[in-house]
């Protein structure tokens, strides 16, 4: 046989079959006081990049679709805003399977995964339409009977953030930091877990978010909530920032290939827990998240 017959055909290894891309959609808000004119959340969210490459570490691959413009810091149009970029409605393919809502708490200086958000106590901080969410159009909007009180992330936040101080280069994975503990690395970036995402619109656009999956499967809320420092006065905090966010949603996504989802009954347990005593209607004036 010719050697150019051979050459064609020759043929090529059969190519290793990886991991199923995961597809992650990334909101941030727009700016609501004079203060911050440049929302560090959107800031981050708009310039990340649309594919992570899966690598030996990390061997998923990972689509992030970022909305389109950022989210107006209003009650009216986050209520609007959830139904239709979730699915079912989403048009976009291939559907999210993961949600990540990036917002400001200009208040810390470290970074922060929340656990959850409550339904009500939104009355207090007008929005930037000067509009507020009171409990009677809460429990209207979110029946008692049908949505309990305080809802949580399906993640195991735990190994997720784990997974995250470790990709940040964290000595140590030990994620239950105290609120007021001094990070123990100078070099890598300060991340937390916390409980609940605040009584502005950050905690309210993750407990409509999280109320959509409730209402369609209890069990499965693959949404996640960053909070993120004001970091709008220097370039290099917005990179440091953005790579926060980076590792992040790699931890999510590894997370729930490894780990998968906190299951009904632990999530509901946990949310029995706290329910009585966080029932009583938040009266705080202020969010600590942006004060």
């Amino acid at each position: 046989m010719p050697r150019d017959a051979r050459a064609a055909t020759a043929r090529q290894p059969p190519p290793q079959k990886g991991e199923e891309p995961v597809t992650v959609l990334v909101t941030g808000f727009g700016p609501f006081l004079a203060k911050y004119p440049r929302n560090s959340s959107w800031e981050i969210a708009s310039t990340l990049p649309a594919l992570i490459p899966a690598t030996e570490d990390h061997p998923t691959p990972i689509h992030i679709h970022v909305n389109h413009e950022a989210v107006r810091v209003a009650y009216n149009h986050v209520i609007k805003f959830i139904p239709q970029r979730l699915p079912p409605a989403n048009p976009m393919y291939p559907r999210p399977d993961i949600v990540l809502h990036i917002g400001l708490a200009a208040g810390r200086p470290y970074y922060t995964l929340e656990k959850g958000a409550h339904g009500r106590g939104y009355g207090a901080i007008p929005d930037v339409d000067g509009e507020r969410f009171p409990d009677e159009v809460g429990d209207e909007k979110f029946p008692p009977e049908l949505f309990p009180y305080v809802l949580h992330t399906s993640f195991d936040t735990s190994d997720v953030v784990a997974r995250w101080r470790s990709c940040l280069g964290h000595a140590s994975p030990d994620c239950q930091l105290p609120p007021d503990a001094q990070v123990r690395s100078t070099s890598a970036p300060d991340v937390r877990l916390s409980p609940d995402a605040g009584n502005f619109l950050c905690g309210f656009i993750y407990y409509n978010s999280l109320a959509h999956y409730y209402s369609m499967k209890e069990d499965e809320r693959p949404v996640a909530f960053l909070h993120v420092p004001d970091l709008s006065d220097s370039d290099e905090k917005l990179n440091t920032g953005r790579n926060v966010a980076i590792a992040l949603i790699k931890a999510l996504v590894e997370s729930k290939r490894s780990v998968g989802v906190v299951r009904t009954q632990v999530v509901n347990e946990r949310e029995k827990a706290v329910q009585s005593e966080e029932k009583k209607v938040v009266k705080a004036e202020t969010d600590i998240n942006f004060v």
